[in-house]
């Protein structure tokens, strides 16, 4: 788990990012970007209990919705109706 997983990241540039509890900067990988305790993991396509087979790009299909379609398992769903934490 990374900082940038969690829901109190907020992306700053494509090299690091800021938590929004700690208000300090974190980078996206390497050194420090380890998630800390109080991490919450954000709402992923690939975190949900309707995507499924994924293949090695993260490419999967989506289930919780009226109808299938093909999904990135990166792609932001804290929006979506049919999204289920797994």
């Amino acid at each position: 788990m990374r900082h940038y997983e969690c829901k109190n990241y907020i992306h700053l540039d494509c090299e690091k990012g800021m938590c929004a509890l700690s208000k300090g900067l974190v980078p996206i990988d390497g050194e420090g970007s380890q998630a800390c305790p109080s991490f919450r993991q954000t709402e992923k396509c690939g975190n949900c209990k309707n995507f499924i087979n994924p293949d090695k790009y993260g490419v999967g299909t989506c289930t919780g919705l009226e109808k299938e379609n093909w999904a990135y398992a990166t792609c932001g769903a804290f929006t979506c109706a049919g999204y289920i934490a797994i």
